[in-house]
């Protein structure tokens, strides 16, 4: 008899799932307030950033280094891609003047300067991980423009016989069975630096330099025109200073303008023609257009001297 009626219920819950749901209701609001007062006290950790922020490095604002100009000689890639004891001689001479402090004498990537940084320095004994790959082209790659994210900057200062040379030495002394270029990876890096063209490349100096030499340049330009007035200040009575004083409504605006240019310096009527086509700009006023000759070249000779 009690078979019969489980059997019954049974059949009855299958047919009505939502009296399944209504029994285990109250089971399932029980678990969720109990989850809810457990993690409640812990509220303030579970929302607390674990993760440190992200703090990009400042940003270093270099100035320009010295440089005095110079040719970069063109180089035939393909025939300078081939290892001589020259080549490699003067590699090693530059390796170990400007690499093995970070690279080691060894070529491991352990040397004093290495010390610290993240990345280490490139192991040149291991075959993993090569950025440009171990190629001469894929080596001079790596000196001419530096690798990225790495204490590895640019030798671009080196010519480019000084960067094979380089690249022959990391080669042939730390590298087993280097990989050898073909055609189109070497015509690809002359095309790339124009190697067979040479390059010419400007002087530079660094911009504090340049603004003092400018800085220089004016200020003897400033002492010559405070001389000058000065001078007319000081001799007041004179004809010249008399006649200079009449024809100009600001004195040191019209020295300044003639100190600052060498047109007027050609002749006379060059010193004419250039008062006159800038009055009211140059610190002159119509005045000069009532001079003399005698005037005119009583003016000129003056300014020719003092300036």
């Amino acid at each position: 008899m009690n078979d019969s009626k489980y059997k019954e219920k049974l059949e009855q819950l299958k047919d009505n799932p939502g009296i399944i749901f209504g029994l285990l209701y109250p089971y399932i609001i029980v678990i969720i307030l109990g989850v809810g007062l457990y993690y409640l006290p812990l509220i303030s950790k579970v929302t607390q950033q674990k993760v440190p922020p992200v703090i990009s490095e400042p940003l270093v604002v270099a100035d320009l280094t010295v440089q005095k100009p110079r040719t970069i000689p063109p180089v035939d890639v393909f025939e300078i891609s081939k290892p001589t004891p020259e080549l490699i001689a003067k590699g090693e001479a530059l390796y170990k003047t400007t690499c093995a402090s970070c690279h080691g004498e060894e070529g491991a990537g352990a040397g004093p300067a290495s010390v610290g940084l993240n990345p280490a320095p490139r192991n040149f004994t291991k075959k993993e991980g090569w950025t440009n790959g171990e190629t001469i082209s894929g080596i001079y790659m790596s000196l001419q423009d530096g690798i990225a994210n790495s204490g590895m900057i640019a030798y671009d200062f080196l010519t480019p016989e000084e960067k094979f040379g380089l690249a022959h030495y990391i080669r042939s002394k730390f590298i087993t069975d280097p990989p050898v270029d073909d055609e189109m990876e070497l015509f690809g890096l002359d095309i790339l630096y124009d190697l067979s063209a040479g390059l010419n490349i400007p002087g530079q100096m660094p911009t504090e330099f340049a603004m003092q030499l400018i800085a220089e340049k004016h200020e003897y330009k400033f002492d010559k025109i405070y001389a000058a007035i000065e001078d007319i200040n000081t001799d007041k009575d004179s004809k010249t200073s008399q006649l200079l004083k009449s024809i100009t409504d600001d004195l040191q605006l019209a020295l300044s303008a003639l100190e600052n240019s060498d047109i007027w310096r050609g002749s006379q009527d060059s010193f004419v023609r250039f008062l006159t086509t800038n009055v009211n700009q140059n610190g002159f006023n119509g005045k000069i257009f009532n001079l003399n000759n005698e005037e005119w070249d009583t003016l000129y000779n003056y300014l020719i001297s003092a300036l």
